[in-house]
């Protein structure tokens, strides 16, 4: 079922042929992959009214009427038979609408009825183009200028202008008078000056400035970075090269907004290497990696990192910075992503992770502390025996896999396992 999106003109053609054939409701969900409410509602929402021109009673509720004598033009007495030009002006009963079931439940028009020659009622229609220009017509002047008519900003004008004057909060004034309006909307029109009272007459706002911040921040990517990089792209890639060495990548955040903590994990031993960055963003996590291949220089990098996975966070969205060298462009890595909400697809990272918060916990401010600290963090976890690894270390594991230069990156060296304690560090 398709979700989130409006109907295509094609679409609506389609379900114009559909109601003309009479074909059922579950039946034109199906064909549009909808859900069959949406298609009554837009059935609903956009269907037109056709009366003949030249139609002498044009009331839908005529087949039903038993007034009479209502004007002097009527010969029989009854109404419904009465060819009173303007009979909607007299009658207080008159129903613009046909009263009829196919109206009152679906298909709510008269398309495909039939019954239609016969019938004398005004007549609903839906008509793919007239709905597809109603459609376009509604999103275009919806961004054009406030919903309110004059009379309403009238008397929200006044409204506010009278709180404001007693020195209330634009919130305060729009509970008070239980106004169904939200206070951005309010402060929206001040704004565009469609109200008398203006941004100094307020009590906080004139004094707000601008935030700024030494943080980067994060830049919308240009391209599809989900292309050949998907989970199903991961598996092939491990299929053709079962002898690449495998990595986790995972961000662990502090304090909300603050410094963070990237983590690069080893699957085939759980060593992960942990790195600060001072913001959740791409600029970092590249900044990390520019770092990472410095270090251990194109050709040690390309065999260490064979593949990286990584979920589909808002810093892990440029994997060209992660994967090639920005001065020669050589592909030296490939970057892969879960799926969707799929973080189990990485969960030796994510498991791993809880030796690294029972010594800094969730929520923690991260700023205090230095890539010193988070590198004696990732000695005393990496030293850490497992049952998974017959009680050995990650690191004692891993020290005949990858180069030394590796380790280095978080200087790590063997650990008694007396000498590692994982406690949180203000213990």
């Amino acid at each position: 079922m398709c979700k989130g999106s409006q109907l295509s003109l094609k679409q609506r053609q389609i379900l114009e042929s559909l109601l003309n054939e009479g074909t059922k409701l579950c039946d034109i969900a199906s064909e549009l992959h909808r859900d069959p409410r949406g298609i009554a509602y837009e059935i609903k929402s956009h269907r037109q009214l056709f009366v003949r021109k030249n139609q002498r009673n044009k009331c839908g509720i005529q087949d039903k009427c038993k007034k009479v004598r209502l004007c002097s033009d009527c010969d029989s007495g009854l109404c419904k038979y009465c060819s009173h030009v303007h009979c909607d002006s007299i009658c207080p009963d008159f129903c613009e609408l046909p009263d009829c079931k196919s109206i009152r439940r679906f298909p709510l028009v008269c398309n495909g009825c039939d019954s239609i020659r016969s019938c004398h009622l005004p007549k609903l229609y839906y008509k793919a183009q007239v709905a597809h220009n109603e459609y376009r017509d509604n999103i275009s002047l919806h961004k054009k200028g406030p919903k309110a008519d004059e009379i309403k900003l009238k008397e929200l004008d006044e409204i506010i202008s009278e709180g404001v004057r007693k020195g209330h909060s634009i919130e305060v004034i729009l509970h008070v008078h239980g106004l169904s309006i939200a206070p951005s909307t309010v402060y929206r029109y001040i704004d565009q000056n469609l109200l008398s009272v203006k941004n100094i007459d307020l009590k906080r706002k004139v004094r707000y400035k601008p935030r700024t911040t030494d943080k980067p921040k994060a830049n919308p990517m240009e391209y599809d970075y989900l292309k050949g990089r998907t989970f199903e792209d991961f598996a092939r890639f491990i299929l053709e090269n079962p002898s690449a060495n495998l990595w986790q990548m995972d961000t662990l955040e502090g304090k909300k907004g603050g410094s963070a903590v990237l983590s690069l994990l080893f699957t085939k031993t759980n060593l992960q290497l942990y790195f600060k960055i001072s913001a959740i963003c791409i600029e970092e996590v590249s900044r990390i990696f520019d770092g990472i291949r410095k270090h251990l220089g194109n050709d040690l990098f390309k065999e260490t990192f064979g593949c990286i996975l990584t979920d589909r966070g808002k810093e892990n969205r440029d994997p060209i910075s992660i994967e090639t060298d920005p001065d020669s462009g050589e592909v030296l890595t490939r970057v892969f992503y879960c799926d969707a909400r799929r973080s189990e697809q990485k969960g030796k990272c994510e498991k791993n992770h809880e030796h690294f918060r029972e010594m800094i916990p969730k929520g923690r401010d991260m700023d205090r502390f230095g890539q010193k600290t988070i590198d004696h963090v990732s000695l005393q976890v990496n030293n850490y025996p497992r049952g998974s690894l017959n009680y050995q270390s990650p690191l004692s594991c891993t020290v005949n896999l990858l180069n030394k230069k590796v380790f280095e990156l978080n200087n790590l060296r063997i650990l008694p396992t007396k000498k590692i304690t994982l406690k949180h560090l203000d213990k």
